[in-house]
């Protein structure tokens, strides 16, 4: 059932590869830690909602603002063949309102601090909490993923998934069209990943250097949402 209209634009992705066992205690039950060649990666994920309905009724007061994530990827088999998707870490958003739906309805970890963002066609800029930013200039022009790409592995995923507890899991469905990707020039990323999403992160992070893998952009879309069930006949 589609619950969430809205649109997902101007999005930046900055990619840390991990060790996938900071991961097993945000993974849900049915589901396990989807890696790239052999390697497990948490997504610095910052965009902006605009135009958002509920069930066909406009978010009153809240129809646009940003919105700063980290999510890992995750695959649950489905039939004999595997449903891959996101799992959510944490998200940032500066509106009280639509956090409380998303903790209410999706069960998911959303908290509230000033996010800004900022986008002139060339240089765009989230900033948020206490002097975290990620910015950039936008260069060459927009352009599809490589089939098979770490980028194609990164960004095209249409499922989430949500632990409940120790034996209860929950999924939605994100629909949209392919998301065009841009490359980003003098790509600026300070935030303190300790402060955010805690030591274990961090040190994770740095364990494989502390630089992201890639920085990107992408132009988003309309986005629907359906409203999240529960995953029947896990074991």
């Amino acid at each position: 059932m589609k619950f969430l209209n809205t649109n997902w634009r101007h999005l930046i992705m900055v990619n840390y590869e991990v060790d996938g066992g900071v991961l097993e205690k945000y993974l849900p039950e049915g589901c396990e830690v989807d890696l790239f060649e052999g390697r497990a990666f948490v997504s610095l994920v910052a965009f902006e909602f605009s135009r958002t309905s509920i069930c066909g009724v406009p978010m009153p007061f809240y129809r646009k603002f940003p919105e700063i994530n980290l999510r890992f990827y995750v695959r649950r088999r489905v039939g004999l063949g595997w449903r891959r998707g996101v799992v959510f870490i944490k998200e940032i958003i500066p509106c009280v309102f639509p956090a409380w739906i998303g903790r209410a309805v999706f069960r998911e970890n959303f908290h509230v601090m000033p996010v800004e963002f900022q986008f002139d066609g060339v240089e765009i800029r989230y900033e948020w909490g206490e002097g975290n930013l990620i910015m950039g200039s936008l260069i060459d022009g927009c352009a599809v993923r490589e089939k098979g790409s770490e980028e194609e592995f990164l960004v095209d995923n249409y499922w989430a998934f949500k632990k409940v507890d120790d034996h209860r899991a929950m999924e939605f469905e994100v629909t949209h069209r392919p998301w065009m990707m841009q490359r980003l020039d003098r790509e600026l990323c300070f935030f303190d990943i300790e402060r955010l999403y805690g030591e274990d992160m961090a040190r994770a992070i740095e364990d494989f250097g502390g630089h992201p893998r890639s920085v990107f952009y992408l132009d988003g879309s309309e986005v629907e949402v359906t409203l999240p069930r529960f995953i029947k006949n896990l074991t």
